[in-house]
């Protein structure tokens, strides 16, 4: 073997970072679950979703003190994302562009799509059936090769699927395509799903 001298750098390194809250997952999904929803009400891309009901996108605006709740942990959180791969120790000014619920019944999908206008993204599972039921989100590799050969099986992993639990809340860059693969369970799968922009950086005096 040889034993030339060499410098390793490992770019397009994609981070996922996941949560986990299930008492606050328990009081939001009785939340929603009070609301009636008909269909698709945001209109959105409604042809990439199948046996869902989307709300409009702007779920986090209400007042009530579950919603509140709801985005001060998410805030708190996203925060520990920035300072863990930014290596820093500051505090952030969080924007919620965009939010919204799905009630997805048994054997619905969310074909692949991407989410603009915001850096991260958040997924935070309410409701499943946990046992092998489907439903997971799958994110696509952002790296992108149409040739494998023996030098190149380190890219075979192309497709990161998350399995949904109850009050797991993930994060993902927004320039990850994802999808909803086939959701089997009984019970109505519900998540909320959100888009954000960091709209300011304070440093925490030490």
């Amino acid at each position: 073997m040889s034993k030339n001298k060499y410098i390793r750098n490992d770019f397009f390194v994609t981070p996922i970072f996941k949560f986990k809250n299930e008492n606050l997952a328990k009081k939001l999904n009785e939340f929603i679950l009070e609301k009636d929803i008909n269909g698709i009400e945001s209109n959105t891309a409604n042809e990439l979703k199948h046996n869902l009901s989307e709300s409009n996108f702007n779920f986090f605006s209400a007042k009530d003190t579950i919603i509140n709740e709801s985005k001060n942990f998410i805030a708190l959180c996203l925060k520990d994302v920035l300072n863990d791969i930014q290596n820093e120790d500051c505090d952030y000014k969080i924007s919620f562009n965009e939010s919204w619920y799905h009630i997805g019944s048994k054997n619905s999908t969310h074909n692949v799509h991407m989410h603009a206008n915001c850096s991260w993204c958040g997924i935070f599972y309410l409701q499943t059936d946990q046992i092998n039921n489907g439903g997971s989100t799958v994110f696509n590799s952002p790296i992108k090769t149409n040739y494998y050969d023996f030098g190149s099986f380190h890219l075979s992993e192309t497709d990161v699927s998350i399995i949904p639990e109850d009050g797991l809340l993930v994060f993902f860059p927004s320039y990850l395509q994802h999808y909803q693969d086939l959701y089997r369970g009984d019970k109505d799968r519900i998540v909320v799903g959100f888009n954000c922009r960091v709209l300011e950086k304070v440093n925490i005096d030490t």
